[in-house]
């Protein structure tokens, strides 16, 4: 009897420390402000790490203070356009007290130092069709600053996914 108590006692905690992780990475989902941000999309598909879309952000280049390095945390301060889409308004090294921001990542690259916010990559199912231009990315922003992609947008609807018919040969 000791030791069911003791196995359902870890099993409890270990499924209550991946609860807290699921709900820690869902979190912008539930309760984050939801805003639309124009894309330039790059590169659609990686032969080793299947199919995907690496994403570069109008609001990745914008002009950073000059204290800040790479690797540096930075917070954009983001402003509903009369376009719908959500452009930098502000950004600086502390977080703001309010207004929607998003949180990033100072780095290196050969435009000099961009903005990273750990949405750069969409991942589809294999043999998906989608478009690949002109499009933005329906993201949720918790309060944290921490975002996560609901969506992509073309010309402001939500783009069609199809699927190609896969032949299997012998």
């Amino acid at each position: 009897m000791k030791e069911l108590t003791r196995l359902m006692l870890a099993l409890g905690i270990l499924l209550g420390i991946a609860g807290v992780f699921i709900l820690y990475l869902s979190w912008p989902l539930l309760t984050g402000t939801t805003v639309i941000l124009k894309t330039q999309p790059v590169d659609p598909f990686d032969i080793f790490r299947g199919q995907y879309m690496t994403i570069n952000y109008e609001i990745s280049n914008v002009e950073l203070p000059e204290e800040i390095k790479e690797g540096d945390n930075v917070y954009v301060l983001l402003k509903e356009g009369d376009d719908k889409i959500w452009h930098a308004e502000r950004v600086s090294p502390n977080k703001p007290d309010n207004g929607v921001f998003i949180k990033g990542t100072a780095r290196q690259s050969w435009r000099g130092l961009t903005v990273e916010y750990g949405i750069e990559q969409y991942f589809f199912e294999r043999n998906a069709e989608l478009p690949l231009r002109d499009l933005d990315v329906k993201a949720k922003i918790g309060s944290s600053g921490q975002a996560r992609i609901v969506g992509l947008l073309q010309y402001g609807k939500p783009i069609n996914i199809t699927y190609r018919d896969v032949t299997l040969t012998s």
